[in-house]
């Protein structure tokens, strides 16, 4: 029963979500997976070629500051990366435009990345962008933390410290913890124990960024 509920309230929550939303054409450049999953509960299309991939410290700044540029040249395969230490390596493939490498975690092969980034980057709507960036992927570099915050487009970034910036959203709570790959524990997507509700959604109120306001809850 307890399960039904939860799925239920999800439910609702999401209805709630997508009512309030009054932004349907927007595209979102997200540092991490983020991004793919908040278009998915608004149930709009992947209008950014950042979904099922992360993009780290500097490569992420030079798209957050100058998208046009990045987003008008047509991606090319990269090579296989890995992450982690010997027990808990990961590999994924990599993809680069121009100067910025991308990496495609969610993707079977560089191909396959670069068809989905492609794909995408055609839906991209220039006049209406948003970017959400985060501390750790930006290795906790307060210069490219305040470059992302302060690029052209409304910007909001995510981090593990208080900071006296514009747009940055501190992680609430003590218990977030990076683990051997820089990554922070629980992932702000995971679902809470015991509910279906993933954890940004207590923090981060997107609707209301993407509606032109605040972003902290």
């Amino acid at each position: 029963m307890n399960e039904i509920t939860e799925k239920l309230k999800r439910k609702g929550r999401y209805f709630f979500y997508r009512k309030r939303n009054k932004n349907r054409d927007f595209t979102l450049l997200s540092q991490n997976c983020l991004g793919g999953v908040i278009y998915s509960i608004l149930d709009l299309p992947f209008a950014s070629p950042t979904i099922n991939l992360f993009i780290e410290d500097e490569n992420f700044v030079k798209l957050a500051e100058n998208p046009v540029r990045y987003l008008n040249i047509p991606a090319e395969p990269g090579e296989e990366r890995s992450a982690g230490s010997d027990n808990s390596a990961i590999s994924y493939p990599t993809i680069r435009v121009d100067d910025i490498e991308i990496c495609c975690l969610h993707y079977k092969n560089c191909s396959e990345a670069v068809e989905a980034w492609e794909r995408r980057r055609r839906r991209v709507n220039f006049s209406n962008m948003y970017v959400l960036g985060n501390s750790w992927n930006l290795h906790e570099n307060e210069e490219y933390i305040r470059r992302v915050a302060s690029c052209p487009c409304p910007a909001a970034v995510l981090t593990l410290r208080e900071m006296n910036i514009p747009g940055c959203i501190k992680l609430p709570g003590d218990f977030w913890k990076p683990d051997e790959r820089g990554i922070v524990r629980p992932n702000v997507t995971d679902e809470k124990p015991g509910s279906h509700k993933h954890y940004f959604e207590d923090f981060f109120d997107f609707v209301s960024w993407l509606n032109g306001g605040k972003p902290n809850k």
